[in-house]
């Protein structure tokens, strides 16, 4: 399969990454930054995901390398308004709704006119389990990950006659880089809420995504799998 998977600098998107790539996939990655994996079957792309223009020259080059693309996997997100909502800003803000959601849009709704063309094609969006809970201080967040779990929805719908499938997958906290502001305490709180109160792991991520993606799950479309008991 080829593969696209955003945010693979660090974190899940470099791990899911490295699993996709060691099952004989062909991955393309991308991120801000430069490249951190290197493999043959690895093609990486410093790519800002919420740049339209870019993200249509992205595909364009996809589509004259490739032909095809299986899978799209949007797992970059940010947290840049970690805060009571009076105390956030408009650029912190907009910088979270923009990277979590329009960059989402803008990859997804490129990444079908590619899928089309084969009649095949597997879409899977990162939820949080932020939106079950509803914390304080994590509004913009939270409401970034609501909006793209509504889209998976309906772009479900007006996909599915083209073989295209759209799945969100929300794991139970995982360590990455977004959760070195959130409170150690506060979040063993939030755990204990869950019916399998301890942190996520990254291959329950990719057991679930490999499900997803695999023939078996061909008529399952606009589901949101929660982890660890969520």
């Amino acid at each position: 399969m080829v593969i696209i998977i955003t945010g693979t600098r660090k974190g899940i998107g470099k791990e899911l990454a490295e699993y996709f790539i060691a099952d004989g996939h062909q991955v393309i990655g991308c991120s801000r930054g430069e490249a951190s994996i290197e493999s043959p079957n690895y093609e990486h792309h410093s790519l800002d995901i919420t740049n339209e223009i870019a993200i249509k020259t992205f595909f364009s080059q996809i589509r004259k390398k490739y032909g095809r693309l299986d899978v799209l996997i949007n797992n970059a997100a940010v947290n840049n308004a970690l805060a009571p909502i009076t105390l956030v800003s408009y650029n912190a803000a907009a910088s979270t709704m923009n990277t979590n959601f329009m960059g989402s849009f803008l990859m997804s709704r490129e990444a079908i006119k590619l899928m089309m063309k084969n009649s095949f094609g597997r879409i899977v969006n990162m939820g949080s389990m932020a939106v079950k809970y509803e914390e304080k201080g994590e509004a913009i967040y939270t409401a970034s990950k609501a909006a793209l779990l509504a889209m998976t929805k309906i772009m479900a719908k007006e996909v599915f006659q083209y073989g295209i499938t759209c799945n969100a997958v929300s794991p139970s906290a995982i360590k990455t880089d977004l959760l070195h502001n959130i409170d150690p305490d506060a979040l063993k709180v939030v755990l204990k809420r869950n019916a399998i109160p301890e942190m996520g792991t990254t291959k329950e991520l990719v057991d679930t995504i490999k499900w997803l993606i695999s023939p078996q799950s061909d008529k399952i479309t606009a589901q949101n799998i929660y982890l660890g008991g969520v």
